[in-house]
């Protein structure tokens, strides 16, 4: 657990780099710890509202409804003196998928916890534990080699530019979830 924390906070790190100057990774890490804990005030927690939406068939070759079966989620909202804006989201997310041409619907608790760091020039790094779902466009499929919806387990990262993912990293396992709603 100690390691996994760890891994976080050196990436977590690595994306706060301009807001910490460290000779070493432990001392950089406890830097983002304290920051990020005096950041965050967990009084200001807001519901994350979930509208039902459709994926469209350029992800999986064909069109997915998702929607909310439970929504409890809240998120904490910083932004920074540069107009870098942290997002933590926490609570419980369970979501159904719905191949809308077969009529096959799958489940998932998709609740994270993640945290999203968004900077002014439109880049960003995005940190998912615990389960999380990512539905990728044609240009992040290509950027990545993932397919057109994924279901993670672990810890994930994502790089962020230009509107699209242009790398993910999983200490964890992964879903196909295109292959699941295709059906036999």
């Amino acid at each position: 657990m100690r390691t996994m924390l760890a891994v976080r906070m050196a990436v977590l790190a690595a994306a706060l780099s301009a807001c910490t100057v460290a000779p070493d990774a432990t001392e950089s890490t406890s830097v983002s710890q304290a920051y990020l804990s005096a950041a965050v005030d967990p009084t200001d927690r807001v519901p994350v509202p979930f509208t039902p939406f459709t994926l469209p068939s350029n992800r999986c070759g064909f069109p997915i409804d998702v929607a909310p079966v439970s929504n409890n989620e809240f998120q904490d909202v910083t932004t920074l003196d540069d107009g870098t804006t942290i997002t933590r989201i926490t609570g419980r997310l369970v979501l159904s998928f719905t191949n809308t041409t077969t009529g096959s619907t799958i489940i998932r608790n998709v609740s994270g916890p993640t945290t999203e760091i968004d900077h002014p020039d439109g880049t960003g790094t995005f940190m998912g534990e615990g389960n999380n779902w990512f539905g990728f466009g044609p240009h992040s499929r290509q950027n990545t080699g993932e397919p057109g919806l994924v279901f993670t387990s672990g810890l994930v990262v994502l790089q962020l530019a230009g509107g699209a993912v242009t790398s993910f990293s999983l200490a964890g396992e992964q879903v196909n979830g295109c292959e699941l709603l295709a059906g036999p």
